[in-house]
């Protein structure tokens, strides 16, 4: 969603009275990459990032609380961009960070996407006072109430699982951990963006959507060993509700056409989402 130039002034000069914005360059709907120009002579680059009318109206705060969050994490190990200035004025509201090295790679090797998710996991969320951030629980009870015209059994299959579902102790999430969320340069993990989906909750939540992703960009070998790693980092998680938290990505990602590249993407796409959820669905029969 485009800002105006003028509005994109005025929250640089908030930052720092000496810039000035040279040219904006859109990446995405809600990334627009800024070029700024100032006295000292130094080239910069920012990132302006906004929301979508559907995550604003799941949470009218979200610009604020990924802001918020982004602020919290740079108390952390994470390679994650510094926030630098939010607007809540504007209608949508977005907020401006530092750009970050790296860039998106089409293939990664599983065992460092595992460490990656690994590394999120493990960030001390309670010490950096994250509590504000959704709750998985609470996620799901609403997609479970939201999917009605599911014509799949994921739903049932989750409704009727719930009750004796074995949850792990929470854990941050990130809730869209996939490829196109990663930066990398030197074959080493220089970034890790797009946090409007972090949550709190069993880490298996964040494990069991990112296998179908994996599974779309990788291939079923590739998301077996990134599985695989994720676990023996985590000897202590009881995974035996794997299969649960798969559906449930499963269900969150059933609009996968609308960003596949292709028809010819998205009917393998579609293939192997019907293998996965259905290989789900045996686990958990």
């Amino acid at each position: 969603m485009k800002i105006p130039a003028p509005v994109i002034a005025r929250s640089l000069r908030a930052i720092d009275a000496d810039w000035k914005l040279a040219h904006t360059e859109s990446h995405s709907r809600r990334t627009t990459v800024l070029q700024i120009s100032a006295a000292d002579g130094i080239e910069r680059e920012l990132v302006l990032q906004t929301h979508g009318v559907r995550d604003r109206q799941r949470n009218p705060h979200m610009a604020r609380d990924e802001f918020r969050l982004l602020a919290a994490l740079q108390k952390s190990i994470l390679p994650t961009a510094q926030p630098l200035h939010l607007n809540t004025t504007h209608e949508p509201p977005f907020f401006i960070l530092a750009r970050l090295p790296g860039a998106v790679q089409p293939a990664a090797n599983a065992q460092t996407l595992a460490e990656s998710l690994q590394a999120i996991h493990a960030v001390d969320w309670r010490r950096l006072d994250l509590d504000f951030l959704p709750q998985v629980d609470a996620l799901l009870a609403s997609d479970l109430d939201t999917y009605e015209g599911d014509p799949l059994p994921i739903r049932s299959a989750l409704r009727s699982s719930l009750p004796k579902l074995v949850v792990n102790p929470p854990a941050l999430l990130h809730g869209d951990f996939w490829l196109g969320n990663l930066l990398w340069a030197g074959g080493r993990s220089t970034g890790i963006i797009d946090w409007e989906d972090a949550m709190l909750g069993d880490p298996l939540a964040d494990l069991g959507k990112s296998r179908l992703e994996m599974l779309w960009s990788l291939g079923e070998a590739a998301m077996k060993r990134y599985t695989v790693a994720y676990l023996a980092l985590n000897p202590a998680l009881d995974a035996s509700a794997l299969p649960f938290w798969d559906l449930w990505g499963a269900l969150r990602l059933s609009h996968f056409a609308d960003f596949a590249a292709d028809a010819k993407s998205a009917s393998r796409m579609r293939l192997q989402y019907q293998r996965f959820y259905e290989a789900a669905l045996r686990e958990i029969a």
